[in-house]
């Protein structure tokens, strides 16, 4: 059996290949949504990878990667779940939350696919070994928990362990989603991020994800939860704008358990070259159904609140992030 190391950042990958997965014809295939600061509106997914560099006006980058609500006709045709069941494990309206990321001087990353049908909060080589018809082979991580549990970059359930087809599926399928969506979100986020150190000496992704209102029968989740990967991942003083803004706000702000943050938050972080991240978790309660999926009163609250945050992280000066030894440069 063999293990592959994870990596903790990509920003020394070929640039060639990452300028590969961004051509035209790969970006036609993805669902994905960029809003860039300051800009205007969407850019079209031909565009995407042509705008970033001469357009990116921000450090901070606002990643939505499990609230895409576009479900493939072919997925849900072949898919033992009806709609609303396969909607379960959705992070639903995350991205609509932050309503106003490119006005506040933000970089907004959606992945508009859903989490069911391609996991980009996963590695690439996350697969599940109980999903597929082949032997997954040697590059694959066999000892991920999550892979184990049905969770990988395939997904084989969504929440409360419920199977999502009727039976095995052929690793073509997989390359396949793999090639048109989780590649290319990827590329992306690392051109907008090592961009962003380009120009302004720091990034900052903040991976944005919700939670269920319980975590058991007997366990409330707090409101929110701040996952730095215990204080890895990005500057103490990002982590203390965030979690003091909700906490003056009367919120029960929690950090790093259970949640201290997944693939992309472990990713793309390397605070001494001025990479951080961090990833929140929202609980669902506070602005949506959990039965119906429907959005509840409060949605409207919370929107204002979240995007009161996404002021308060822009706010956050260079300093803050750039490493000092290239401050005294």
């Amino acid at each position: 059996m063999h293990f592959i190391q994870r990596q903790t950042y990509t920003y020394t990958e070929n640039n060639h290949r990452i300028n590969k997965i961004l051509n035209k014809r790969n970006l036609k295939t993805a669902l994905i949504s960029l809003e860039l600061a300051n800009q205007p509106s969407k850019l079209s997914a031909n565009k995407l990878a042509d705008s970033i560099i001469p357009n990116n006006n921000s450090a901070f980058l606002f990643s939505f990667p499990h609230s895409g609500r576009q479900y493939p006709i072919n997925f849900v045709a072949k898919s033992r779940l009806d709609i609303l069941n396969l909607r379960s494990s959705e992070d639903a309206y995350v991205d609509e939350l932050f309503s106003n990321i490119s006005q506040n001087g933000g970089n907004k990353l959606v992945a508009l696919f859903p989490r069911a049908y391609v996991d980009v909060n996963r590695y690439e080589n996350e697969l599940d070994a109980e999903l597929f018809i082949e032997q997954i082979g040697r590059t694959a991580i066999y000892n991920s928990p999550l892979a184990k549990a049905g969770y990988g970059v395939i997904a084989r359930c969504v929440a409360n362990q419920q199977y999502i087809y009727n039976g095995r599926i052929s690793l073509q399928v997989a390359e396949r989603r793999l090639e048109s969506h989780y590649r290319p979100y990827h590329a992306l986020i690392n051109k907008l991020t090592q961009s962003a150190v380009d120009i302004f000496g720091c990034s900052l992704l903040i991976d944005c994800h919700s939670m269920p209102s319980k975590f058991s029968i007997n366990q409330a989740a707090p409101d929110f939860i701040i996952g730095d990967l215990c204080g890895k991942s990005c500057s103490s003083y990002v982590r203390n704008v965030a979690g003091q803004y909700l906490s003056n706000l009367g919120f029960n702000v929690k950090f790093n358990i259970p949640y201290a943050g997944g693939a992309i938050t472990q990713k793309y972080h390397n605070t001494q070259l001025g990479f951080h991240s961090f990833q929140l978790e929202i609980n669902r309660g506070l602005y949506m159904n959990e039965q119906n999926l429907e959005k509840t009163k409060d949605f409207e609250n919370i929107q204002n609140i979240m995007n009161g945050l996404a002021r308060e992280i822009t706010y956050i000066k260079p300093q803050a992030l750039i490493p000092l030894h290239n401050i005294a440069e």
